[in-house]
């Protein structure tokens, strides 16, 4: 088997594809450009949030605002992320990329939190009703963090990226929250008497929608920090890579787990007990090259060749024994 360029010819535990910096410097692009949008959205639904007094567009405002701090976080975690491993983290800085994005959730859940306090203090002095004009911020806002929704989501699967898919899903926020302060001021605007209450009201269901966000976040980048298993589909895509290879019998075990855009595997293969030491080593590297060919995002592959324990010239262990 021809082995591909960016495997490392005498290691079978340590390998780095290629492209591994450039999806990390990719990401990077990404939150500057959000940085920006999210900045110029800020910017025009605070300031006519206030000027008309609308506390659901206020408050969406600040949820934008929530997305510039969000998005430099995904920069500074892409940054770090893509640092070659050393002597140090010898398995790279990938997981720099996870606390980028359980570090988003937890700003989401924060400013949450902080919306819905707000929300409910205007519920009991609502004030005047805003003007319908206050549906326009709303609406660019809902336009602009579609297409970055939609970009960073198809991005963030590509990459694997947990941060650019959390970035995602608080862009997906902006378009919920815009929805809902929409239909909060126009209740309000239209009957100010009867519905004055619409307005905070739905202010505080943009904080309630931006809580459950976050923590479905946090909770899926909590689990790629304690080293959760791959998903299964994925971690069966690469027992049939390894079994494919001429020389392994079965794939006895295989673990794995995510840092940042990268996954890491260790397996075991049975293969025939009589085989020489060099070409037990050989095949590892076969096995190894084969999965990293057929997956770019997996950059370490720890192969641990193991006698057929099915073959009856497997030299038996005795229970007995440690």
């Amino acid at each position: 088997m021809t082995k591909p360029p960016h495997t490392t010819p005498h290691s079978v535990e340590v390998t780095v594809s290629d492209d591994f910096g450039s999806r990390y410097r990719l990401g990077e692009n990404v939150a500057v450009l959000s940085i920006g949008i999210s900045a110029a959205l800020a910017a025009l639904k605070i300031y006519t949030g206030v000027l008309w007094g609308s506390t659901a567009l206020t408050a969406d405002g600040f949820e934008s605002a929530s997305d510039i701090v969000a998005s430099i976080v995904v920069l500074s975690g892409m940054s770090k992320a893509r640092r070659a491993p050393d002597a140090m983290y010898p398995y790279g800085y990938g997981r720099a990329e996870s606390l980028a994005g359980r570090t988003v959730a937890t700003i989401l859940i924060i400013f949450s939190v902080l919306i819905a306090f707000k929300s409910v203090r205007a519920m009991f002095d609502p004030g005047e009703a805003p003007p319908l004009i206050a549906l326009a911020p709303l609406a660019v806002s809902f336009a602009a963090k579609g297409m970055l929704a939609a970009w960073k989501k198809r991005l963030g699967q590509r990459l694997g990226s947990t941060s650019l898919k959390a970035d995602a899903a608080n862009d997906l926020v902006d378009m919920l929250s815009a929805t809902v302060a929409g239909i909060g001021v126009t209740c309000a605007a239209l009957a100010p008497g009867r519905l004055a209450f619409a307005d905070p009201l739905g202010g505080l269901a943009v904080g309630a929608i931006i809580f459950l966000i976050g923590y479905r976040i946090f909770r899926e980048t909590s689990r790629e920090l304690m080293d959760a298993m791959p998903e299964a589909d994925f971690v069966e895509c690469v027992r049939r890579v390894a079994l494919s290879v001429n020389g392994v019998r079965d794939v006895e075990k295989i673990v794995g787990r995510k840092a940042g855009m990268d996954h890491f595997f260790d397996l075991h293969l049975w293969v025939d007990p009589t085989m020489p030491v060099a070409e037990a080593h050989y095949l590892g590297h076969q096995v190894q090259d084969a999965i990293l060919a057929a997956y770019p995002s997996v950059r370490q592959v720890l192969v641990h060749l193991e006698p057929d324990l099915n073959d009856p010239r497997t030299p038996q262990r005795n229970p007995t024994q440690r």
